[in-house]
């Protein structure tokens, strides 16, 4: 299935649109079923066929549709593999293979310290290590599938890993505080605003928020909420601040035809664009905070407020506490040094 390419379904540097949104959304999501049960019903001789064919001829559209059938039929996702996610792979998939072209490695024969090598490489052009991490996740998924396709039997990544980092968690992102959200609202139109309260008030990712469908937002409810569905597709139900729920009310008011998603673009590209707009117009730091400061500002708040780990875990649909830690740095971190008025 040359050319499929479900993670370039309107997800990059735009998004999807009122019932366009939904309707590319499920032609994705059955086009990834299709491509799934189409490859995974091959034979084996016939999919590595492909495999090796789209290796020699450099076809990245051919092999990704391969990844992705592997994705959809043995990923921990299965079907429900984000398209964000998907977007992520896709390059990285892409990158990988620049390299091993650049590197002199052969991509069904790479001699076995290729994972090594290439992620000393992504470390060494700065790759912050979660980052690294995602790039590994991905040529991993590719060498699954060409071990699926018979087309390799390497597994270079075999116990690969990024080089531990020495900076602290807390130090790496910073949060917004609060008098920055009063002047990025400040300058914020009505559907930026929804933006902002979405994260720095109820901590969503900002996949969780461009993914974010009207039907999840329960304005009824006492309070109102808005159903989110996280990673892992873990489902939770988070409260609106009153300024979240008065800036909802506004944006869903002013655009009752639209639908079914709360925004006008389903790209994390487009929430980041928008961030860095904001910022610009209200003189606030946009490094190191990007999108997903809003949502340490809100997890921080929340463990400010109760001083309790693990509900601020819930709040934030962390699956364990041990991630929920670094926002106890962040509240330690914000504390006036004790020895400031010595």
């Amino acid at each position: 299935m040359h050319g499929f390419d479900v993670a370039q379904g309107g997800a990059v540097g735009g998004g999807w649109y009122g019932v366009g949104m939904d309707l590319v959304a499920m032609g994705a999501r059955l086009s990834l079923q299709g491509n799934a049960q189409h490859v995974g019903g091959l034979p084996v001789e016939e999919r590595r066929r492909r495999a090796l064919r789209a290796v020699q001829e450099r076809d990245v559209e051919g092999l990704w549709a391969l990844v992705l059938a592997h994705l959809v039929l043995h990923g921990r996702r299965g079907g429900k593999v984000s398209a964000q996610t998907l977007v992520k792979y896709r390059q990285a998939v892409e990158a990988y293979w620049n390299w091993t072209e650049q590197a002199g490695v052969m991509l069904t024969r790479p001699h076995a310290d290729a994972g090594r090598t290439y992620v000393r490489f992504l470390e060494a052009g700065g790759r912050v290590r979660s980052t690294v991490g995602w790039h590994l996740a991905a040529v991993k998924a590719l060498y699954e599938a060409l071990r699926w396709c018979g087309a390799t039997d390497a597994d270079p990544w075999r116990d690969v890993r990024p080089v531990v980092d020495g900076v602290p968690q807390h130090a790496k992102g910073r949060l917004y505080t609060p008098e920055q959200v009063e002047a990025l609202l400040a300058v914020a139109g009505p559907e930026e605003a929804v933006l902002v309260t979405l994260g720095a008030d109820l901590g969503l990712r900002a996949g969780e928020m461009v993914g974010l469908q009207r039907s999840q937002v329960l304005l009824l409810e006492d309070p109102p909420v808005v159903r989110v569905i996280g990673k892992g597709a873990r489902t939770r139900e988070v409260p609106l601040s009153r300024r979240a729920e008065a800036a909802v009310r506004r944006w869903l008011d002013m655009t009752p035809g639209w639908g079914p998603g709360v925004f006008s673009a389903g790209s994390v590209d487009w929430a980041e664009k928008v961030m860095l707009r904001l910022c610009k117009k209200a003189g606030v730091e946009y490094s190191r905070r990007v999108v997903h400061g809003l949502r340490r500002t809100a997890g921080t708040r929340m463990y400010e407020a109760t001083q309790d780990l693990l509900e601020t875990r819930d709040f934030l649909g962390h699956s364990s506490a041990t991630t929920t830690e670094v926002y106890v740095q962040y509240a330690r971190h914000r504390k006036r040094p004790v020895n400031r008025d010595w």
